[in-house]
Formats: C-alpha cells, structure tokens, sequence
C-alpha cells in the first residue's frame, strides 16, 4: 500500500480515537421496536400520499367539469367519469407488501375515490369497488393493468358519451351504465416533494405534498387548481416556449457576427410576459374556481399568506417570474368583487377579454453594497 495512503489511514484512527463522545447515558433502543416503529412511519406517508389523491381528485374534477365550456373554445376537453383506481403497483416496488397488508391493495384495480355528484357517483359506483370491465373490454390485472385502462377509457370516450362500467362488489358483480361529461383535458397528480409549489406543463397539473398540507381548505387549494388550469387553457407554457424561440434566433444572429451571448436574448424572452402570464392565470383561475361553486373570497388571503411563506415574494422585482404578492392581493380583491357582482347580476361568470390590469408599483431601486 502507498505509504501516503498508511499516513492518512493512520491519522484518521488517530482522529476517531481522540474525537468528542457524548457523556450522557443513551437509550438502549430495542432494534425490533424500532423496526416495528419505521413500519408505522411509512404507513404514514402512504396514508398521506394517499389522502392527497383522494383530496385532489375531489376538487380537481368540479374545477375541470365547470372549466369545460371554456377549454372547449381551444378544443381541450375529454370526457371523463369522476373516479380514480389504485392497485398494489400504484406505490414503489418497496412499498407494495406494505400497503398490500395496510390498506388492502391487491393485483386488480381498486375504486379509491368517487367524486360527489360526479358521473360515476350519479352511476352509483363506490369506493372499494373492484373494476372488471368497460363495456366489453375485461379490465386486467398486474402491473401493466392501469396503463391499459387508461387507453381503453380514453379510446371508448373519444367515440361516445355513455358506456358501462362493471364491478366487483362483495362478491357480486354489477354493470352500471355512465353518462360521461365533459372536462378540461388535464389530468392532475400529487409530486412527493416538500416543497409549497404547483405546476403546469400545457398538458397536465401538478401539485407539491407541501402544497396540499399548505391549503388548509378544499377552497384554498379548489384556488390553486384553476390558476394551474388556466396556464394551460391558456396556453401560457406554449407562449413562453415561442418567445423564447425568438430570442434564441437573435442569439444565433450574434453568434454568425462571432459574439457569444451565452443564450440571454433567449432566457431574457422566455421571461417577457411571465408576470404578466401569472397575473392571467389568477384572474381566469378565479373564474373557474367560482364557477365550480367554490368560495373564491379566500383567494387574496391565500396569496397573503404565501408572501408570509415566501417573504422574498412580498417585494416587486422585474426579474422574477411571479408578481409580487401584495400586487397579487389586490389584484384577486379587484377580481373576487368582479365576480361576485356578476354573480349577484346574474350574468354569466365567463373572464374578460379587456380585463384592466392593476398598476404595480415600481420596484425599489436596488442598492450597492458598501465597501
């Protein structure tokens, strides 16, 4: 062996031998309690992970059934039952045994959720409920079953409104005819991140396990659904996209004069428009989020509450992509008031086109550190 390797060996063992050690009289932990401690842990965060997609599923459908007249207009819409399945394979391979022993979950698709007044409520199907066929396509089973379903329900749905739905059910099976409606095209899911955030991506939503904990209400979080549904409704990431395309070409005009702008007219116009694209997205959010019979009053106080989450947010800034939250907060109160009188009017809650947009305040102007 290198000696030199010998002399860093040694003063490391030299190291261990001389480092600091707790003094105090430490728990003698049962390794067998622990273990049955780690089980209830995970247990846990199923049951949340879980929660979470029932939650969702409960207020996404509403928003994305009352968006349908709109996202019809851009030819984004599909229909759908309003029910979400899992089975064993829905959880990581390390986790399958667990939630097989905990909550029941097997090799065939499970009915997890069923939202109220959905279609598949209207059905008459429930949770627990073990699907066997979509008319006459038998449903599979295993790992590959809920891939398989969902294309079979997307190609029978295409063609027609009404289809039958067959379940096992205490040991019987029923076959329940649907009427499906009509929904805003975005599929939604729950990402394992702490994280307070959502996104969209022009084709589906998603939403943080910190934003599901920080949306104390089906309200708050009914809020955060429509602004991500109107990003692509939209159509706010295309856009983005294209700007950004202009900006490369003149990045490519300064590249054939041998300049390297390293892609910032690029960066710089993916940016143009960004807060302005945020502010869209919670005015037709709102629009949407009412029209699901949502109470909307509680959207400027959400926002408030994330610039207390979010402080750098508070302050308005050019090159963020977000407004400012105190911006964001009068905005939503303008927005929640032009509602409510349409409401009150009985006139149609369908966004402006010329909606005034709120003047933000200048930001402040940055200062230089002493020296």
């Amino acid at each position: 062996m290198d000696r030199r390797l010998l002399g860093v060996a040694g003063l490391a063992a030299v190291l261990a031998v001389g480092a600091c050690a707790p003094v105090s009289r430490l728990p003698q932990v049962d390794e067998a309690a622990a273990k049955r401690e780690e089980e209830v842990q995970r247990t846990l965060v199923l049951r949340q992970s879980l929660d979470h997609r029932v939650r969702l599923n409960r207020i996404a459908f509403p928003v994305l059934q009352a968006g349908a007249p709109l996202c019809k207009e851009k030819e984004h819409t599909a229909r759908k039952a309003g029910f979400d399945v899992m089975s064993k394979y829905s959880f990581a391979s390390k986790e399958r045994s667990l939630a097989e022993r905990t909550f029941g979950f097997g090799e065939d698709l499970q009915i997890i959720v069923v939202v109220p007044g959905s279609p598949a409520a209207q059905a008459g199907l429930r949770e627990g409920d073990i699907l066997v066929r979509y008319d006459d396509w038998q449903v599979p089973s295993g790992s590959e079953a809920l891939e398989a379903v969902i294309g079979k329900f997307a190609e029978i749905s295409a063609k027609s409104a009404d289809m039958t739905m067959t379940v096992r059910r205490g040991g019987q099976e029923l076959t329940l005819p649907i009427q499906l409606a009509e929904v805003c095209k975005y599929p939604y899911s729950v990402i394992q991140k702490e994280d307070v955030n959502a996104a969209a991506d022009g084709e589906r939503i998603y939403f943080n396990n910190g934003m599901m904990d920080f949306a104390r209400s089906d309200d708050e979080l009914a809020i955060v659904v429509g602004h991500e549904i109107s990003h692509n409704l939209m159509e706010h990431i295309s856009k983005q996209q294209g700007n950004q395309l202009l900006g490369t070409v003149v990045d490519l005009l300064f590249a054939g004069f041998g300049v390297n702008t390293q892609g910032a007219f690029g960066n710089m116009a993916a940016m143009a428009y960004s807060q302005d694209f945020e502010s869209e997205a919670d005015y037709v959010g709102l629009y949407l989020t009412a029209r699901a019979g949502f109470d909307i009053t509680k959207a400027p106080n959400f926002w408030r509450r994330m610039g207390v989450k979010h402080p750098g947010s508070i302050r308005s800034n050019h090159a963020a992509t977000h407004p400012a939250t105190p911006y964001r907060f009068v905005a939503l109160e303008q927005t929640v008031k032009e509602i409510s009188d349409k409401k009150a009017k009985g006139l149609p809650l369908t966004p402006e086109k010329d909606h005034p947009k709120p003047v933000e305040p200048a930001p402040e102007p940055t200062k230089e550190p002493s020296s």
